[in-house]
């Protein structure tokens, strides 16, 4: 229980001294959600008359972890790193697929009503689907199948909206003929298409690591003493809804014209609604399936957090709602 409240007590702090660390100088302190937008000079985002939602393909992360590394200043220069990790865990037995369906099928159709609240009409799914670009994308490129990934310390699962394909994946627009083809599709349907690749994180996890080292030195009369170094670890774990950047791939806007935009963010959306039932440092709570990930961890004490599946979805959803706001208010705003 001490251990619980001193990591209670330090969130609040984390999350002030952290977001320096992990975002460095010089960055955007937003003001509103919507500033955490990164679509300055856009000449796609704030002309939209019609939109063609193609693609809203969600990453659902399970395990999230935070790492940092760090190295001394004086002394000998160690080189240290850390991480820490939670783990979602749902107490009533884990999330389905159509569950997870459920959800982003949710955020496209809520999307597209904010899309339209403040006058950006958009594609019937029905004609998306019929276009030859959409049919030409074959199982290679879609990549759909549902199941749980790991890699880095992280893993998810990923789904797609309306059980549609993933059209675009990447940093990168179109090649060649596929190039082609994402023309025609918004010369024919006279609309920007829009091709959306986002993760919904439950927890926000950071780590900091300071680390003072001391040379060795001769300190005469035959005393010697050898090089040390101290490590310090502070860690914060706050359990709430975020919707962010997907690694290695971005949201992407395409025109008739050929002009591509990718869509960014400088932080995490955030939503504040609590979902959590426990959260706890002590992973015998955890059941036994999910007990044993934590054999063979090297990372810093692991978390545990739990909740029911619908309070899940109620938070996810809310989170969701909440990006979905924000992108509406920076297109209305403009470039202000």
């Amino acid at each position: 229980m001490k251990k619980i409240l001193s990591l209670i007590a330090i969130i609040a702090l984390g999350a002030t001294l952290t977001f320096a660390q992990k975002k460095g100088k010089g960055a955007v302190v937003e003001k509103r959600e919507s500033d955490k937008f990164k679509v300055e000079k856009s000449k796609i985002l704030f002309d939209m008359k019609r939109l063609a939602l193609a693609q809203l393909t969600v990453t659902y992360k399970l395990t999230t972890t935070a790492k940092t590394i760090a190295q001394a200043k004086g002394g000998n220069r160690d080189i240290a790193g850390a991480r820490v990790s939670a783990y979602m865990e749902f107490t009533d037995g884990d999330m389905t697929q159509k569950e997870y369906q459920e959800i982003t099928d949710y955020f496209y159709y809520y999307l597209q009503k904010q899309f339209k609240s403040i006058g950006i009409d958009t594609v019937s799914w029905n004609n998306i689907t019929a276009h030859d670009f959409y049919l030409k994308v074959d199982e290679s490129e879609d990549n759909k199948d549902f199941k749980e990934e790991k890699g880095g310390g992280q893993e998810w699962v990923t789904v797609t909206a309306l059980g549609g394909k993933q059209l675009h994946q990447g940093m990168t627009g179109f090649a060649f003929g596929k190039g082609k083809r994402a023309i025609d599709f918004s010369k024919d349907l006279d609309a920007v298409a829009a091709f959306f690749k986002l993760t919904v994180d439950f927890a926000d996890v950071m780590v900091n690591l300071d680390i003072k080292s001391v040379a060795a030195q001769d300190l005469g009369n035959g005393w010697y003493r050898p090089a040390s170094s101290k490590k310090k670890y502070t860690w914060a774990i706050n359990p709430e809804m975020r919707v962010g950047n997907t690694e290695k791939t971005f949201t992407l806007f395409s025109t008739k014209k050929g002009g591509l935009e990718f869509l960014m963010m400088w932080n995490d959306i955030e939503s504040h609604t609590k979902y959590a039932e426990s959260m706890t440092e002590d992973v015998s709570k955890a059941r036994s399936g999910v007990a044993k990930q934590f054999a063979f961890r090297k990372e810093l004490t692991p978390v545990l957090i739990q909740t029911t599946r619908d309070k899940y979805k109620t938070a996810a959803k809310k989170a969701m709602e909440t990006y979905a706001d924000a992108l509406v208010e920076k297109i209305k705003m403009g470039e202000k």
